[in-house]
């Protein structure tokens, strides 16, 4: 799960959003941050999640129509890929229209400076202003946050190329990523 995914799974307040949007940003043991704790426990619900969905046997099955030697990024373009699909089945799973939880979330960062922890409060006021969460809703955007991720990666790897390896088979993708999100949203909410 990528950025909005995560945004959706959070418990509904601002510390619990915080917390599960900084969850990829905030690196290592929880101690060594100076977080505040609720925002601490959307991070540990962000690394819950990520585990769930990555043990996930849908989740494992799409990472291996990836290529052999390319499936240890699979899991990204699955991430960023997913929340695309997540735009398209929102009503299925909020019940908050897209815009009202996008304006919500952006108005929480802006208006929660010191809960931020300090890797995103590095990008925060970027992101907002790029209407970051919005980029899912197309395949290009989806790409090119692929594209952008590409760039960060240690090894040059093209992800938007691995993107492109999932278009024939968009609907399997689909139905895997519903029942992951599915799964993973009944067992946080248990």
């Amino acid at each position: 799960m990528n950025y909005l995914a995560h945004a959706l799974l959070a418990e509904p307040y601002a510390h619990s959003l915080i917390g599960n949007i900084a969850g990829d940003l905030v690196k290592g043991p929880l101690a060594k941050h100076d977080l505040h704790p609720r925002v601490a426990d959307g991070v540990r619900r962000h690394r819950r999640v990520d585990s769930l969905t990555d043990s996930h046997n849908s989740y494992l099955a799409l990472k291996g129509r990836f290529p052999q030697g390319q499936r240890r990024y699979a899991g990204l373009v699955l991430d960023v890929l997913f929340d695309h699909y997540l735009v398209r089945h929102w009503q299925r799973y909020s019940h908050w229209s897209r815009d009202a939880f996008l304006d919500g979330t952006y108005r929480i960062l802006n208006d929660n400076p010191l809960l931020l922890p300090a890797p995103l409060a590095a990008v925060s006021s970027r992101w907002v202003d790029a209407d970051w969460l919005r980029v899912y809703d197309t395949r290009e955007g989806v790409a090119a946050v692929l594209a952008r991720l590409s760039q960060r990666l240690s090894r040059p790897v093209d992800l938007v190329a691995l993107l492109q390896m999932t278009d024939e088979s968009d609907a399997e993708f689909e139905r895997g990523f519903l029942e992951v999100f599915t799964d993973v949203q009944r067992a946080i909410s248990c």
